[in-house]
C-alpha cells in the first residue's frame, strides 16, 4: 500500500472524534447505579448522598472528552499526526509502526479491539513539536492514548468515529509505507 491506492487523502487532511455512543451507555449506567445507591442511602439512612453524587461527577468529568467531542481526537496531516492532549509528532519523528485488532470475546459478534503501536526515533520531549496546551485536568480525563517508557506510544484506534482499518490504512497513507501487524483479526 501506497499514497497511490489513497490518492483522495493526498495533500488533505484526516481527522477522526470520539464516538460518543459507547461513552454515553458506559456513564449512564454509572449514573444509573450512583443514583440508586444516592436514593437507597437518602431513603434508609436519611443522609444526603454526597458519596454517591461525587461518584457521578468524577464518571462525568472522565469521560467529557468523549461525550461532548469538541476536538479531534486524532489528526494526520502532511506535517504529522496530532493526538488529543499529547501534540503534535512529525512523521520522520516515527520509527517503527505495528496495529493489532483483538476480539474481546469469540463470539462472531463482539467488539473488537484495534491498537496502533507506534516506537519514536527519539523521546517523546523531542519528539512532539507542538504540545498541546491544555488544563493539568484534561490529564484525568479520557484519551484513546499512552505513553509507554520514554518513545513508545500506544493509540487506541476503538470507540472513534471511523473504523480502526480506515484510519490504519489513513496513517498508511501518510507514511508512505505498509504498517507491519496482522490485518485480519487475531483470536
Amino acid at each position: 500500500m501506497g499514497p497511490s491506492d489513497r490518492p483522495d487523502l493526498l495533500g488533505r487532511v484526516f481527522i477522526t472524534k470520539f464516538d460518543s455512543r459507547p461513552a454515553r451507555a458506559f456513564v449512564l449506567a454509572g449514573i444509573g447505579l450512583f443514583g440508586l445507591v444516592g436514593l437507597v442511602s437518602l431513603t434508609f439512612l436519611r443522609t444526603i448522598p454526597l458519596v454517591p453524587f461525587l461518584c457521578i461527577a468524577a464518571l462525568v468529568f472522565h469521560f467529557a472528552p468523549a461525550l461532548w467531542p469538541r476536538k479531534s481526537a486524532i489528526d494526520l496531516r502532511n506535517e504529522g499526526f496530532r493526538l488529543d492532549g499529547l501534540g503534535l509528532i512529525p512523521w520522520e519523528a516515527i520509527g517503527k509502526v505495528s496495529y493489532n485488532e483483538r476480539q474481546i470475546n469469540q463470539n462472531a459478534k463482539a467488539r473488537v479491539v484495534a491498537l496502533l503501536e507506534i516506537e519514536l526515533n527519539a523521546t517523546f520531549d523531542l519528539a512532539i513539536v507542538r504540545p498541546d496546551a491544555g488544563s493539568p485536568l484534561r490529564r484525568l480525563q479520557a484519551r484513546n492514548w499512552r505513553k509507554v517508557g520514554n518513545n513508545h506510544l500506544t493509540i487506541l484506534l476503538s470507540g472513534l468515529t471511523d473504523r480502526p482499518r480506515e484510519i490504519r490504512q489513513a496513517f498508511e497513507v501518510f507514511l508512505g509505507s505498509p504498517i507491519t501487524g496482522p490485518r485480519g483479526l487475531v483470536v
